[in-house]
Parts: C-alpha cells; sequence; structure tokens
C-alpha cells in the first residue's frame, strides 16, 4: 500500500519492522528508555522492544516530557527507527529536533489518517520515503 496522504512532523526516510498498537503510549513512564522495552502494564505492548521499529500509535499520552525521553533514548540509540502516528503533538518533534542538532541522529515522524494506521499490524515494513510511505 502506498500513502500520499500524511504530514511530517520531523524529516527523514527509513524502512523498518512495525510495531503497532491502537493504544495511545506514555514515553514518559511507558518505556524503559535505556532498552526501548514498553513496560507500560497497561498497554497491548507490554514487554515489547521498540527500538530500531516504526512504532504506530494514535498519539502520544503525557505532556512536554514525551521528547526528552525520546530525546534520551536517541542519546542510548534505544529509540524507534520512526513514529507513525493520528496525532503528535508538536512539543514531542522537539526530542528528534534537538537529537539531530546535538547527537547527529534523529527519528522521523509522520501523521496519517486514523483509517490507515488502522490497517497497520505489528510486523508490516514500513518505508518512508520523500514523497510517500509504503507499507508491506
Amino acid at each position: 500500500m502506498i500513502i500520499k496522504d500524511y504530514k511530517v512532523m520531523v524529516p527523514g526516510t527509513v524502512s523498518a519492522e512495525a510495531l503497532a498498537s491502537s493504544i495511545p503510549l506514555s514515553f514518559w513512564g511507558g518505556v524503559n528508555v535505556e532498552t526501548g522495552v514498553i513496560q507500560d502494564v497497561h498497554h497491548d505492548l507490554c514487554s515489547q522492544n521498540m527500538s530500531g521499529k516504526v512504532l504506530c500509535i494514535p498519539y502520544d499520552r503525557g505532556s512536554c516530557s514525551g521528547s526528552g525521553m525520546i530525546f534520551e533514548m536517541i542519546r542510548q540509540g534505544s529509540n524507534p527507527a520512526a513514529l507513525l502516528c493520528v496525532e503528535a503533538e508538536a512539543v514531542l518533534a522537539l526530542g528528534p529536533v534537538i537529537g539531530k542538532k546535538v547527537y547527529g541522529r534523529s527519528m522521523p515522524i509522520r501523521t496519517v489518517s486514523a483509517e490507515v494506521l488502522s490497517q497497520i499490524k505489528t510486523g508490516d515494513t514500513i518505508t518512508f520515503e520523500e514523497d510517500y510511505i509504503r507499507i508491506d
């Protein structure tokens, strides 16, 4: 499936395995920033490792602390390869933007419709290219 209707929050290209959920996730307390393992016991992805994967969630739960957690994950190399969601607050992009400035590493963030996100399954391959998203 090729998606051309999306918004770029943080630019970048990537191709990686999807880790998908219909449940929002808090990066503050819901994720072990050292390992990338989801530790929220109430989340359906609990015990799954998001490192190097395209994390697909409807939106993040929480406040501006999520960007700090993502920034720390980028520093440690435990971050997802990318984030794909329906809604992303602009403050969430701060972690990857600062990560690029400070460490030379970032994490693309794009938003799609709820309909598109609902079709993505864990294990799919998601590719962010400059002008489209491909889901295999």
